[in-house]
């Protein structure tokens, strides 16, 4: 085992967790996360597994946060039948049974994209590392999830991992800004600590003549994807009238950093992204009055893009730009080598589910280009039934009490919105089943549980009535 420096760092930062107030390592948590290409250490003996600083920090937030009573019953309750933490646990389970059993049940009897493998060659089934890998990432989504949930489940819990969001999507810039500075000067190797990790590294590459922003991921498509998550929380946030110049600030440079990511992944999750929130801020107008952010969203978003493509229609270097970009970029990228390879991984997926008998192959067997088909290669029928459970039970489970009438309801829906951005950008190029950490983090912000808002609404009833009497 192999420690680096910013294993170090995380090292020193999860034990003074247990001597400050759990606020602190939740935040230096929440920050870890967006270290996708840094390692805290290194398994030699595991063929060089990275062991992120985020899944560091896990092990010290869980064992902060379990310690404490209140946390502890509030995350009992969490995975109650019923609950969104009930369906993940499923769903967890069945992953890490199907990972052992699976693979040697169809050993030999279909052919898979190997996970950890360099090429795209088909292999016959079989058990593999990434089998026991891929089991142990998801079981820490689960734990990050019910944590985060626990924690949650107060007013000032809330508010804490609402903001902690918030340093997440200003992190993020602040890494999209060093690695253009550092490109730009020659000076990469300053970020060498925090792109330390055992992966193939696309840091200094360039698309139509400009530099692919990857900040501290290991490409531009990742960087990208992750970002549409914090352009979707940042943009909610603002349209809800929360801190409306500080997040219309950050929602306006998360969307430069996607356009200049190149990343095809989040160009066309960006476009739906964008007709989402357009058509749901619409609808809410319908229900209820809007706010300034809203009503001038509606407005100006369809001037500004109007008045964007006149600009660059009558442009002629600026088109030509602009349609090379969007050529390399989305329109010929089904017809490239890495389109028609990505494709081929999808019918390879969908032919090993019709192989196994729609059980799947076993979490950690199978590598897709789009998460939807991942589930159902490796985890089958009930793997993805589970899921989609799962996720029904966080985007419409609950209610929306105080969603538009208090800063928790905003986090709560601004988290929603980053959940729904990263699983449209999973399903455009997702590999595996696991959908990451901020995800599942972000989810535990979305749920919104009957009690708590009958709470929450019973609260509202009773200081108006005290206002009223007085």
């Amino acid at each position: 085992m192999t420690i680096q420096a910013v294993g170090v760092l995380a090292l020193a930062i999860g034990l003074a967790g247990f001597f400050f107030d759990a606020s602190l390592i939740l935040y230096a948590f929440f920050c870890a996360t967006l270290l996708g290409s840094a390692a805290a250490f290194v398994l030699n003996s595991l063929g060089g597994t990275n062991i992120s600083p985020a899944h560091l920090l896990l092990g010290f937030l869980a064992v902060r946060l379990i310690s404490d009573r209140h946390v502890f019953q509030k995350i009992a309750e969490g995975i109650a039948p019923g609950r969104p933490g009930f369906w993940l646990l499923l769903t967890v389970v069945y992953s890490a049974v199907s990972a052992f059993f699976l693979p040697r049940l169809f050993a030999g009897q279909t052919f898979v994209i190997a996970v950890r493998a360099v090429d795209s060659f088909n292999f016959p089934l079989a058990p593999t590392m990434a089998n026991l890998t891929q089991s142990i990432y998801l079981i820490a989504d689960f734990i990050c999830f019910i944590l985060i949930y626990g924690y949650a489940r107060d007013t000032t819990g809330r508010l804490i991992v609402g903001n902690a969001a918030v340093c997440c999507v200003i992190l993020n810039l602040i890494f999209a800004g060093l690695d253009l500075a550092t490109y730009a000067t020659g000076t990469t190797e300053l970020l060498a600590f925090i792109r330390n990790a055992n992966y193939a590294l696309l840091s200094e590459t360039e698309l139509a003549g400009s530099k692919r922003i990857v900040g501290s991921f290991i490409e531009a498509s990742a960087f990208g994807a992750a970002t549409l998550g914090y352009f979707a929380f940042a943009t909610k946030l603002w349209l809800l009238g929360v801190r409306p110049r500080l997040m219309f600030t950050l929602s306006l440079l998360s969307l430069c950093a996607l356009i200049f990511s190149t990343s095809s992944t989040a160009t066309v999750g960006l476009a739906a992204m964008l007709l989402l929130s357009y058509s749901e801020t619409l609808f809410v107008m319908m229900r209820r009055p809007p706010t300034s952010q809203m009503f001038l969203f509606l407005i100006g978003a369809p001037i500004v893009f109007s008045i964007l493509g006149c600009a660059i229609a009558l442009n002629e270097e600026a088109s030509a730009y602009v349609y090379n970009l969007l050529d390399t970029t989305v329109f010929s990228k089904l017809s490239s080598s890495s389109g028609e390879e990505r494709s081929s991984w999808n019918t390879q997926a969908w032919q090993v589910f019709v192989d196994t008998f729609g059980f799947g192959a076993g979490n950690g067997s199978m590598r897709t280009s789009s998460f939807p088909l991942a589930v159902i290669a490796n985890l089958g029928v009930i793997g993805a039934g589970l899921f989609a459970s799962f996720f029904a039970s966080i985007f419409f489970g609950g209610n929306n009490a105080g969603a538009y009438d208090s800063l928790e309801g905003a986090y709560r829906q601004a988290a929603k919105s980053a959940c729904i951005a990263w699983l449209i950008t999973a399903t455009i190029s997702g590999s595996l089943t696991d959908l990451g950490m901020p995800f599942f983090a972000f989810a535990a912000i979305a749920w919104n549980d009957s009690a708590s808002a009958s709470l929450l609404r019973n609260q509202v009833v009773r200081g108006r009535r005290i206002l009223r009497s007085s």
